[in-house]
């Protein structure tokens, strides 16, 4: 009979380090590109459209010895019933076996991914004598991204934050970042973004939008941009011009030329396909990241199932050998 792990929120927030998760985001990536991980197509079904839907990102990850999914619902009618309208649910599987390891909450596992990923860009696309970093939106991705980049990037002076469609918020973000994060650094709320932008040698954008917030004239060269908000048909960031003039890298090119910040540069026509490189074959050493101090380079992370399940996979083991969360067996 197999016995499995079963984790909770305060389990995993418990054993979660930003520092092992960004290790666990770029072996995810680096598996992929080498082979040793597969992407299976996403399942999405809607029960009724912009009120009840499910998805289901699945992979194989023959690295790590494990393959799973991560199952996300959402259901805006919740409230009346005082539960999330977002819940997600990761499963680890043994590779070997195809016996289930470990079943465990997947909402902050997600949240911590993405910020991990937007920092794995700067590590390796940014110039490292970067200093001042411009934050763009205050959601809930905020935080992470600015925890994760921080570890990474180590000579940033300033952090610059700016929240074009409500700018009232950022200074309470501000002082939450502070606070939650004990952060030595400077921060300074900003209203007049092009300024901003031409100031920062680092550009985070975490916003949900379908029009561009960043002009491709305000960006000096040798600035990295990790974009982390467009990940649904349509959205945007970016001015379609800057991506053609840039160096551009992805978590994976199938994606993001689909539901990614390429997206309508592509379909323009003014980006290639195959000029955008997979952040994978970078860290493995067999593609190029920055060529020089003056060429702009940017990170299309659309989020894709492997940084879940590498994540949760090394969640699975710690909580394991520190006997956490609830043994069952089927």
């Amino acid at each position: 009979m197999n016995e499995f792990t079963i984790l909770n929120k305060e389990e995993i927030q418990s054993v979660i380090r930003m520092d092992n998760v960004i290790s666990a985001v770029e072996k995810a990536y680096a598996y992929k590109c080498d082979g040793k991980a597969a992407l299976f197509p996403i399942v999405t079904h809607s029960f009724e459209d912009g009120v009840s839907e499910f998805d289901i990102k699945s992979g194989s990850m023959d690295g790590a010895g494990i393959f799973g999914m991560k199952i996300v619902s959402a259901f805006e009618g919740n409230d009346k019933y005082n539960l999330p309208r977002l819940t997600g649910t990761i499963l680890i599987f043994d590779r070997e076996t195809g016996m289930l390891k470990s079943m465990m909450d997947g909402g902050l596992i997600t949240n911590m991914r993405t910020g991990a990923a937007g920092a794995v860009g700067c590590k390796y696309l940014a110039r490292a004598e970067s200093e001042v970093l411009l934050l763009v939106g205050t959601g809930s991705q905020g935080p992470v991204l600015l925890d994760a980049t921080l570890r990474v990037m180590k000579n940033i002076k300033k952090i610059l934050v700016c929240n074009p469609r409500s700018p009232h918020k950022v200074e309470g973000f501000i002082a939450d970042v502070r606070d939650k994060l004990q952060l030595k650094v400077h921060m300074e709320a900003v209203t007049d973004l092009e300024t901003a932008a031409g100031m920062a040698d680092i550009i985070l954008t975490a916003v949900p939008s379908r029009q561009a917030v960043i002009k491709t004239d305000w960006i000096r060269p040798g600035t990295h941009l990790s974009c982390i908000g467009s990940d649904m048909e349509g959205k945007q960031e970016l001015e379609e011009s800057l991506l053609a003039r840039s160096k551009v890298f992805c978590d994976d090119l199938t994606q993001v030329v689909s539901v990614g910040e390429c997206e309508k540069a592509v379909k323009q026509g003014i980006l290639k396909r195959d000029d955008i490189t997979e952040i994978g074959d970078v860290i493995l050493g067999r593609a190029s990241g920055r060529d020089n101090n003056e060429q702009i380079t940017i990170f299309d992370s659309t989020g894709i199932g492997l940084q879940d399940l590498m994540t949760a996979s090394e969640i699975t083991d710690v909580a394991d050998k520190l006997n956490l969360g609830i043994k069952m067996k089927l």
